[in-house]
């Protein structure tokens, strides 16, 4: 198992040729990406304009670099654009090969498999979800290896990839004990560092953010099929009440902090109202630490890859009763057992 595990950066790798290749705004067989979306549908991108700083976009920070970025990189042209954010992508993908190769080593032997995921190459040039797969795989790495402030650090720049990982801090806090002040401080340095322009340069950004985010509706969140409007206030109340148990479960599990870390992430995915399919893709460097996964990942993994492919089938892909939703469905299933299922995992101490 450990030879084969050597070979999971070149497998990731090579799910970011694929990945390039099947959302490539110029082929027949292309998918949707919320890569191509951006500069379709905004033309202050294609203008050079800073997202974040001189327009509003929807996504946290660092997000907004690695979009401008692409744009400076790759010209006034869709296509240099792609072929730019496709080469920023890949040290991405590499480390989220290489935190499956260390975990395959210190954690579970077959920690590589999940470099095949089908979903990897399906939504890794789609959004910004490979970017934060990778932090939190090498943050992991870094506790692994006792290396809280590189840690910390990490953590605290994927927040400003994406939102979510924040929860992660208060697990971080707990496990930290006599080291909590330099958790916090490396955290506040990870995420405030990609931060504080955009608040300094453009304060309204924040509440242009929030209010953006209040007033999306559901989507894929399985609760759908309870509440039947993707746009019910209760849903999203409903939500969060189910959130609230299960973190504080993850946060008190008598587990590693790795266990825990998969528990936490999980819990947001399985409560939170928006939950797209590219989002799958934080599991990733998480999903060693149950053992469990390695049966029911190729369930929720084929069923995220199918939501995309059956997005455009409907006129309501949102509502129940329709085969992106029964697909989500499926996932959220999958999820619950895995969730519960790794309650029960047993690994060294990570700490």
């Amino acid at each position: 198992m450990e030879k084969l595990a050597q070979f999971a950066p070149l497998v990731t790798a090579l799910s970011w040729g694929l990945s390039l290749a099947l959302h490539h705004p110029f082929v027949g067989w292309s998918i949707y990406s919320d890569v191509v979306s951006f500069w379709v549908r905004e033309e202050h991108l294609q203008e050079g304009r800073i997202p974040c700083i001189e327009y509003f976009f929807e996504y946290p920070p660092s997000a907004c670099y690695l979009t401008y970025a692409a744009r400076l990189v790759g010209g006034k042209d869709l296509i240099g654009y792609y072929l730019a954010f496709s080469l920023l992508s890949l040290p991405a993908f590499l480390a989220i090969g290489y935190a499956l190769q260390r975990m395959s080593r210190e954690v579970n032997p077959l920690a590589f498999v999940f470099a095949f995921s089908p979903s990897l190459a399906v939504y890794g040039i789609y959004n910004f979800d490979h970017f934060l797969a990778a932090l939190l795989g090498l943050s992991i790495i870094a506790l692994i290896s006792g290396r809280w402030k590189l840690a910390s650090l990490l953590l605290g720049l994927s927040v400003s990839v994406k939102l979510m990982t924040v929860l992660l801090l208060p697990l971080y806090l707990l496990e930290g004990k006599g080291r909590r002040l330099e958790v916090f401080t490396w955290f506040v340095v990870g995420a405030g560092i990609p931060t504080l322009p955009v608040l300094l340069l453009n304060p309204p950004w924040f509440l242009e953010f929030v209010r953006y985010l209040g007033g999306w509706g559901l989507e894929n969140a399985w609760y759908i099929w309870i509440f039947q409007d993707p746009f019910s206030p209760t849903a999203k109340v409903f939500g969060v009440m189910l959130l609230v148990p299960l973190l504080l479960r993850s946060y008190t599990a008598a587990l590693p902090i790795g266990p825990r870390s998969f528990l936490t992430v999980s819990s947001w995915l399985l409560t939170t109202y928006i939950f797209t399919p590219q989002m799958l893709l934080w599991l990733i460097p998480l999903m060693p630490f149950s053992i469990v996964t390695i049966y029911l990942w190729p369930i929720m993994d084929i069923a995220n890859v199918y939501i995309i492919l059956t997005w455009f089938t409907t006129n309501n892909p949102t509502h129940p009763w329709t085969l992106p939703q029964t697909m989500s469905l499926i996932r959220a299933v999958a999820l619950a057992f895995t969730y519960f299922f790794a309650l029960k995992t047993r690994f060294k101490n990570l700490s």
